[in-house]
């Protein structure tokens, strides 16, 4: 008898250390419900799992210790049922995002609550005419038989969310084709060891492109709000703008009282070239500058005298 104890605590101990060396050796440490999943179940997501994470199972006793003493306490409270450990190099978001793409369609459990409205919908089905027409219709669908074919004849809602689904009608919703439940690892809790951070299920399930989205339009209302204060709250995103913006005004402010500057003195010259020629035309100041102008435009008054006069 001694020896049998002797052998437990030491394959517990051993057991224990193999998990506390997984927990050390991944940043991201998660738990998970694995109650109702086969060992076909269990295997399909370890298959999933190779080269992104590690699933392991173990008694719930042994993880509570294994938890303890790698310092994530807080993740003793989410042990309940079955529960799996799984260790992986990627972060706390990426991880519930594996899980959640890999679970796979299944058929809903009598005495199960409904998670939303099941519909069926109408149209031809795949059961064989028969007896079944008349379970149909005796769970309020409306059934028929069309070309050979069992047909539901209207949509109807099966279940109502929150709703217990009855043993008949989820044998015919199986039988239907119809797998309301997603079957995979449920994830309770993620610790990311870098930042000693704890993550619920609840954090964790976020649309990525809309918060990507989301993201973007307050970046963009956060720039227009700094731009449109202007001075009073230049950030090192706008104060770029900013400063051209007041080095645009300023050249525009010392070229409207024509005071001369780097920036100014061409354009100031170009203007008192222009308005000293159109000056020179309109005095017919005769220079190598305005007699281009000045023969252009007599021979122009000339040909309007010539049409005036006939000739």
């Amino acid at each position: 008898m001694k020896k049998k104890v002797k052998r437990a605590k030491q394959w517990k101990n051993e057991q224990v250390a193999a998990l506390k060396s997984q927990m050390d050796a991944y940043p991201t440490v998660g738990i998970a419900k694995i109650r109702g999943l086969g060992s076909n179940q269990v295997q399909r997501i370890r298959k999933d799992f190779q080269g992104k994470a590690l699933l392991r199972v173990s008694k719930n006793s042994l993880i509570s210790i294994s938890f303890n003493e790698s310092g994530m306490n807080d993740m003793i409270d989410f042990i309940d049922d079955q529960m799996a450990l799984i260790f992986t190099n990627f972060d706390a978001f990426e991880l519930y995002n594996v899980l959640e793409e890999g679970k796979i369609p299944a058929p809903i459990k009598a005495g199960a609550v409904a998670p939303f409205d099941i519909a069926i919908e109408d149209g031809p089905t795949s059961l064989t005419p028969g007896p079944i027409v008349g379970e149909l219709q005796s769970l309020g669908i409306p059934a028929g038989i069309a070309a050979g074919k069992v047909i539901i004849k209207q949509r109807k809602v099966a279940v109502k969310e929150g709703e217990k689904v009855s043993h008949s009608l989820a044998d015919i919703l199986a039988r239907l084709e119809i797998y309301p439940m997603k079957e995979g690892l449920d994830l309770c809790a993620v610790y990311d060891r870098d930042g000693s951070v704890l993550f619920t299920p609840g954090v964790l399930h976020i649309d990525v492109e809309k918060y990507v989205s989301d993201v973007q339009e307050v970046t963009k209302a956060a720039f227009s709000l700094a731009t449109h204060l202007k001075y009073e709250y230049p950030t090192r995103y706008t104060i770029g703008d900013l400063l051209y913006e007041a080095s645009d005004k300023s050249v525009a402010l010392a070229f409207n009282v024509a005071y001369p500057t780097s920036g100014t003195i061409k354009p100031l010259l170009q203007k008192a070239y222009s308005e000293a020629r159109n000056l020179s035309i309109n005095a017919c100041v005769y220079a190598k500058e305005t007699m281009p102008t000045l023969l252009a435009k007599a021979g122009a008054q000339a040909q309007r005298l010539a049409s005036y006069t006939g000739s």
